[in-house]
């Protein structure tokens, strides 16, 4: 397991770099947010994530 400084640094560096490229607001960012953490990094399945872009 990483250290806990660690997983909040590699979670900020992502949507840091989701937010620097993305113009539109929050729904422009969703197809970038979930390249991200349903393909690419594995923390979330598309069950999961679609459950929290309905909240």
């Amino acid at each position: 397991m990483k250290p806990i400084f660690k997983q909040y640094w590699e979670l900020f560096l992502v949507f840091f770099k989701i937010g620097a490229f993305t113009f539109g607001g929050g729904y422009a960012m969703v197809p970038l947010i979930r390249n991200e953490v349903v393909k690419k990094k594995n923390w979330l399945d598309d069950e999961e994530f679609m459950d929290m872009l309905a909240i």
